[in-house]
């Protein structure tokens, strides 16, 4: 059984996340499979995945490089299919176990992604379907417009051992916001 950080006995264990003008969501238990490495893409495509360009999600697959490749719908039938299948076919990149999966939403995101990320991701510069890898909230990460559990906003990929670090930056970077919505 893996244990996520924010679960008990996780590294992040008692760690808040944000809420409120901006809230922080975990997805990190959902799957996901990344493939990396000569074949990786060519493999993908023969089980029938439309792969997008470099820096474009389609078709549940986030396309980070070449041959570097994260699925995140139906992973676990695709990570099936590739320990059952014969070389060349990439490696696995173990996605699911080195990255923490979260959702940035509310009604003050692009003031704090303003303020937390170097790259415009306002809505008329950063559609759906792009990826930016850059950091976010002084953390290297992948990051694309998406929706979870009905509310718009961002999701995010970055090292899992950042996870409490990150939870922190984004609810220090969020109290402005609290603050102002408090007067």
């Amino acid at each position: 059984m893996q244990i996520y950080p924010l679960q008990p006995g996780g590294a992040a264990e008692g760690v808040t996340l944000a809420s409120g003008p901006v809230t922080l969501s975990e997805m990190t238990a959902l799957p996901r499979f990344g493939l990396k490495g000569r074949g990786s893409a060519d493999w993908l495509a023969a089980q029938g995945r439309k792969l997008p360009e470099i820096n474009r999600l389609s078709d549940g697959v986030l396309r980070l490089g070449g041959n570097d490749l994260v699925v995140i719908e139906g992973a676990d039938d695709l990570r099936a299919a590739w320990q059952a299948a014969d070389a060349p076919k990439g490696y696995n990149a173990w996605r699911e176990e080195t990255w923490a999966w979260m959702h940035l939403s509310g009604p003050r995101l692009d003031d704090l992604m303003a303020k937390i990320c170097p790259v415009n991701l306002r809505a008329n510069a950063f559609t759906e379907g792009h990826i930016f890898q850059t950091r976010v909230g002084y953390t290297e990460a992948v990051v694309w417009r998406a929706h979870h559990k009905g509310l718009d906003g961002f999701c995010v990929l970055f090292d899992i051992s950042a996870t409490a670090f990150f939870a922190q930056a984004i609810e220090t970077a969020a109290q402005e916001f609290k603050k102002e919505a408090a007067l």
